[in-house]
């Protein structure tokens, strides 16, 4: 079924000029300003928490609101969206904070892509980080990151219709499509930010690539739509070939990542939520009882983040 009929099946496109005009009031607030730039904390350790003791926790750790995921095995699963969506919001909307970003599996269209993403847009959402392409071995990944961008591409146009941004984070390691930054220029070539861009993570930048950094940023720089913050720090040699071994995660500002690197990266960007993760405590979910260093932890990089913005 062409993609335009079965969006109209799902009743899309009748909502997309109402729904495009709140993209438009966010790109109203002053450029650059903090006010503009809504801070999220990525929610990933929060998952065995309500979403009434998550949103608690956000009042708590002074941020606008949080990156949930909203994927296979996340806080929400995607076949329980429809319902959970609209609950997480409601007690987010309780205290004034919002769901800024859906951390998604989505990187192609399909049903279950339009479904998600139209739930998410109809709950006020527009902006989605999404899930990675990655190189199979023994392929040129030339040429593979010419096959990604035909399909980012029609994700994007959908995007579009939609009145949504894709964001798409760079990732440590390898196998990750962007891991190295080059390869994203050419997925994303012709694609507006506004619709689809990168999602530039400074700690992922910094620890993949060293004195050619700043290289790497420029050459995606018209593709950049907004800034992940974390930190890590180098502590030495690699013990057994593993660059992990080499790497301490740090609290914001304690390692690789300044606010020059910031403000170097948020200096051209739209206004659009940027998103706090704290991995120093690990990554995997937390016992609400056992929560407060996690908490104490995003409020103290959430206040070096604002600092860098002031």
């Amino acid at each position: 079924m062409e993609r335009r009929n079965f969006l109209r099946q799902m009743g899309c496109l009748t909502t997309v000029a109402s729904l495009a005009n709140l993209n438009a009031s966010l790109a109203l607030a002053q450029h650059n300003t903090a006010q503009s730039f809504p801070l999220a904390i990525f929610s990933k350790v929060f998952k065995n928490h309500s979403f009434d003791q998550l949103a608690d926790s956000v009042v708590e750790m002074d941020a606008d609101g949080v990156e949930a995921t909203i994927r296979d095995g996340g806080h929400i699963e995607p076949n329980k969206a429809e319902s959970q969506v609209p609950e997480l919001v409601a007690a987010l909307t309780k205290r004034n904070k919002r769901l800024l970003i859906a951390a998604s599996d989505i990187n192609a269209t399909g049903p279950d892509s339009v479904r998600l993403l139209k739930t998410l847009r109809e709950n006020g959402v527009t902006h989605y980080r999404m899930g990675y392409y990655k190189y199979r071995s023994g392929t040129s990944m030339l040429d593979q990151a010419r096959a990604f961008a035909a399909k980012a591409k029609e994700l994007a146009d959908l995007n579009r219709e939609l009145g949504m941004t894709g964001l798409y984070q760079n990732h440590f390691g390898n196998g990750y499509v962007g891991n190295l930054l080059w390869d994203l220029a050419i997925v994303m070539e012709g694609i507006s930010p506004d619709v689809m861009g990168i999602a530039i993570d400074l700690r992922h930048l910094r620890a993949e690539i060293s004195g050619s950094y700043q290289s790497a940023l420029d050459s995606v720089r018209a593709n950049l739509s907004s800034v992940y913050l974390k930190d890590t720090r180098r502590i030495g040699e690699s013990r057994a070939g593993d660059t992990r071994d080499m790497l301490d995660d740090v609290p914001l500002g304690e390692g690789m990542v300044n606010r020059e690197l910031f403000r170097n990266a948020w200096q051209s960007l739209n206004p659009v939520p940027l998103s706090v993760h704290v991995e120093y405590f690990g990554q995997n979910p937390i016992a609400p009882d056992k929560i407060g260093p996690i908490v104490e932890a995003y409020k103290r990089d959430v206040a070096t983040l604002r600092s860098w913005m002031a």
